[in-house]
């Protein structure tokens, strides 16, 4: 079976960056399509998967079980929602403000840096964030951070 990227971080559910590159990840690995480097779930809680879930307040097996009954991703975004709560627009807001910059500038700046090097895009000025190197890693221009 083909392998197939999951779509960019950037885009948004609702307002929320990044829960459909979650949810897309979940039906790649469960049709044996996601490339086996990339990482799901939530063992390492600085992953972007164990982070969102725990912004959403949902646990990530219950999540994937929901999202691989189908629907939509805003759908399975509502249902997160009534599982545990609605985050204003604010904390919306902040989360995607994270996500975008994450990388640049803090704790994770060196790990990215060695991410970056490991996948021979250590000379990119463009890639500023973790964001960033999904997209370049997976044939997309990285967005401006």
């Amino acid at each position: 079976m083909q392998t197939q990227t999951p779509c960019t971080d950037y885009i948004e559910t609702k307002g929320v960056i990044y829960f459909a590159r979650m949810l897309d990840k979940i039906r790649l690995k469960a049709a044996g399509k996601l490339p086996p480097q990339y990482f799901t779930g939530v063992e390492d809680p600085t992953h972007f998967d164990a982070r969102c879930t725990r912004f959403l307040g949902v646990n990530y097996d219950e999540l994937a079980e929901r999202t691989l009954q189908g629907g939509s991703d805003e759908e399975i975004l509502e249902w997160c929602f009534a599982r545990s709560r609605r985050p204003s627009d604010e904390e919306i807001s902040v989360w995607n403000a994270f996500l975008r910059k994450r990388g640049w500038r803090d704790e994770a700046s060196e790990e990215l840096a060695e991410s970056k090097k490991e996948a021979g895009f250590g000379d990119r000025d463009d890639i500023q964030t973790w964001m960033d190197l999904h997209d370049a890693e997976e044939g997309r221009t990285p967005a401006v951070s």
